[in-house]
């Protein structure tokens, strides 16, 4: 008997969209907040909320800052953190071994990718979105709730990414924009260009799929659903929530 998460991104990928689909599925809201406590990071909460996507009732998360001056703008000034001080933050946390390691592998998989895209060194690429914060939130909660489930195998579908343009801290950007593209051409996973003219693959979200994704075989035989979840994200895209599931095959 062999217990296995699939995920259904054929909507999308982002960070708040997975952990939300992982507690809609029933990883406890309390379980990942306690264990977020132990990055010893107090300048932020999170709240999740249920919201009904196209008749299906999924959970949305966000992170909210305490302190207005966290929020900036511009990614390469102001106090962000860059890649070396979120490892040693994960490093000296008191997470376990299992959730370090697979937060530290996905940060790693989008620092390169971002290290590339802005033409900088892997240490110090700067997570500016709301001063790196809902990087780590999104990054290490999907590591802690990872873990929790104890999955004997991920399996994902292959990941759209849309098209398009967006605005974002960098300026107008192209869809798929650099950061994720490069994950893509690093990591391999497989991917396609959706019929959504807005983006729907984020650079966290493509990073967390690469690093939890054991397999994109999503036609083989899925086997006795245990347990299903949705997340959804801010955009209005139309289309359903994000799906997981946990199997028995």
């Amino acid at each position: 008997m062999c217990k296995v998460l699939y995920i259904n991104c054929e909507s999308g990928m982002s960070g708040d969209m997975f952990l939300g689909a992982l507690i809609n599925m029933g990883v406890p809201e309390e379980y990942l907040r306690g264990q977020l406590a132990k990055l010893g990071l107090d300048e932020f909460d999170i709240t999740v909320n249920e919201k009904n996507v196209n008749g299906i009732k999924a959970t949305d998360v966000d992170v909210l800052l305490h302190e207005e001056k966290d929020l900036m703008t511009d990614p390469y000034s102001g106090d962000f953190r860059n890649y070396k001080d979120i490892k040693e933050i994960i490093e000296a946390s008191t997470l376990s071994e299992g959730e370090k390691a697979l937060s530290k592998k996905i940060f790693e998989i989008k620092a390169t990718a971002e290290a590339a895209a802005h033409g900088v060194e892997k240490d110090e690429v700067k997570f500016h979105e709301k001063g790196a914060v809902d990087s780590i939130v999104d990054i290490v909660g999907a590591a802690v709730c990872i873990e929790y489930i104890k999955a004997d195998k991920v399996i994902s579908r292959p990941v759209p990414t849309g098209y398009g343009e967006v605005q974002c801290a960098c300026g107008t950007l192209t869809v798929p924009v650099p950061a994720v593209q490069q994950v893509l051409d690093n990591t391999m996973i497989p991917s396609y260009r959706s019929d959504i003219n807005q983006e729907i693959l984020t650079p966290t979200g493509a990073s967390i799929v690469a690093g939890v994704a054991d397999a994109f075989d999503w036609d083989e035989y899925q086997g006795e659903v245990m347990f299903r979840g949705y997340g959804t994200g801010k955009r209005e895209t139309g289309l359903p929530p994000l799906e997981v599931k946990l199997c028995i095959c």
